[in-house]
């Protein structure tokens, strides 16, 4: 007999304690179901926003094969590559910030430099031995490449 009561009074207790109303469970589904919608909506858009780009406007891409800095010839040489998918027409080159003249192929209308193709660069730059100088190549499109360099 005491048995059965002990048994009555827990099923009171159990009885008596939710673990959630109906409306927290209620709203914590919608919640789950809003943010279910936001992370679906955002890889959508990513997608979409990948997919639907144009290859039309292909960009040009330079890079320094190589490019040394002579400290005791003052003469800054360096290779750059085309590594873009269009022809690209050289323009200018700085150091530290101020356009140098090339000594080797960019004239006023610009260097033909095509896909893939490797540019022979020098530049005569006065310059200090363990000092560290920035070389930028561009083009007439824009596109362009910079590099430190230590002058050796």
């Amino acid at each position: 007999m005491e048995c059965e009561q002990n048994m009555k009074k827990l099923e009171r207790v159990l009885r008596a304690r939710r673990a959630f109303s109906t409306l927290i469970a209620a709203l914590i589904l919608m919640l789950l179901a809003v943010s279910a919608g936001v992370i679906v909506y955002s890889y959508v858009i990513g997608w979409l926003g990948g997919a639907t780009q144009t290859t039309g406007g292909t960009k040009g891409q330079l890079q320094f094969d190589s490019i040394y800095a002579d400290a005791t010839a003052d003469t800054i040489k360096m290779y750059v590559r085309n590594v873009g998918g269009k022809n690209l027409l050289l323009s200018k080159i700085y150091v530290d910030g101020a356009l140098k003249a090339n000594a080797t192929v960019i004239a006023d209308a610009g260097a033909s430099l095509t896909v893939q193709s490797v540019a022979y660069l020098e530049v005569s730059h006065t310059m200090t031995f363990g000092y560290f100088y920035e070389v930028k190549v561009t083009c007439k499109d824009g596109t362009s490449v910079s590099q430190s360099v230590e002058a050796k």
